[in-house]
């Protein structure tokens, strides 16, 4: 293999593993028995084993099979947290075998490294996905995912220089989706803790930090009635899954949130509360009229009891 070959195998082992190691290991694996792909260091060689063949295919329709389903697929990820960068950096070395020592160790950082970011954008999606758990959603993200790993493989052992600007292109993507799926990941762990804790009583006041009580406290001089943590859904100058609380305050209902690292507040047009709440699984779907449009809110199950009753039907 030449210099661009090997490189662009590493990227592409690399990026896939997080993805779907599992497919990976076995499109490889299957690709070397059956001839498909040529010239593989022989440290890859392991991979067209039967043994290994078969243990890859039943984890893959495994894999296949919990990818479709809503909340097994983030439980499933999260035991791969591990798993699929260790099998990442590991295919990288074995796609640098034939390379330095040197080379070989800054392969086997950089494809766990790829493999880790690439399984937090897959497993970040995938709890985006969550705000509608219908099982459509995830089965076509499962097998989009597949076949991406079908082609990015492809395309790395087949045309390794329109590979390597391809796969830098998904790594640079990657990297931006970062804060997003960060949001996201708090988003999704808060409203499991909210689901649990539901059961058997109802959030702190406690947990609403200064800025949020001091921007109350400017809305209305005495004590707001309530302060309850959410999440921006829809909401107009908000991201997805930006964190802000609705405040009960002087009779009416705001939203105080802290962007670019200044506190604000939306006012809501209804000030008996929300125009439409939706209940669900770890959020309640809670809809307000601001600024002449429709506010989408996502607010957890342990404040399912502070937030008031639709004023009015949509």
């Amino acid at each position: 293999m030449g210099p661009a070959q090997t490189l662009a195998a590493i990227l592409g082992l690399s990026t896939v593993s997080g993805i779907n190691l599992y497919l990976t290991v076995l499109l490889v694996g299957a690709g070397q028995r059956y001839g498909w792909i040529h010239g593989l260091p022989p440290d890859l060689a392991v991979l067209s084993h039967p043994v290994v063949l078969g243990t890859a295919a039943l984890l893959f329709l495994l894999e296949f099979l919990a990818d479709k389903v809503p909340f097994v697929t983030p439980i499933w990820d999260g035991l791969h947290t591990f798993i699929r960068p260790l099998g990442g950096a590991l295919l990288a070395l074995g796609a640098a075998g034939e390379l330095h020592p040197v080379a070989k160790v800054l392969a086997l950082l950089a494809g766990g490294a790829i493999a880790l970011g690439t399984h937090g954008s897959k497993m970040g999606v995938r709890l985006l996905a969550h705000t509608a758990p219908e099982p459509t959603s995830h089965g076509v993200l499962s097998v989009a995912e597949d076949m991406g790993v079908v082609g990015l493989l492809a395309l790395a052992y087949s045309h390794p220089a329109i590979a390597l600007p391809v796969l830098g292109a998904v790594l640079v993507a990657t990297a931006l989706l970062v804060p997003l799926l960060a949001r996201a990941l708090v988003f999704v762990l808060t409203g499991f803790r909210g689901a649990v804790r539901s059961l058997v009583g109802r959030g702190s006041r406690d947990e609403v930090p200064l800025w949020a009580e001091l921007k109350a406290l400017e809305l209305a001089p005495t004590r707001p009635t309530e302060i309850l943590p959410c999440f921006a859904r829809r909401v107009k100058g908000l991201p997805r899954f930006h964190g802000a609380f609705l405040v009960q305050a002087g009779g009416s209902w705001h939203l105080v949130y802290r962007r670019w690292f200044r506190t604000r507040s939306l006012a809501f047009d209804a000030a008996a509360g929300p125009a439409r709440t939706i209940p669900g699984l770890l959020w309640d779907t809670a809809m307000f009229l601001g600024n002449g449009k429709v506010q989408v809110l996502l607010v957890g199950r342990d404040w399912r009891h502070a937030l008031p009753a639709p004023a009015a039907s949509p």
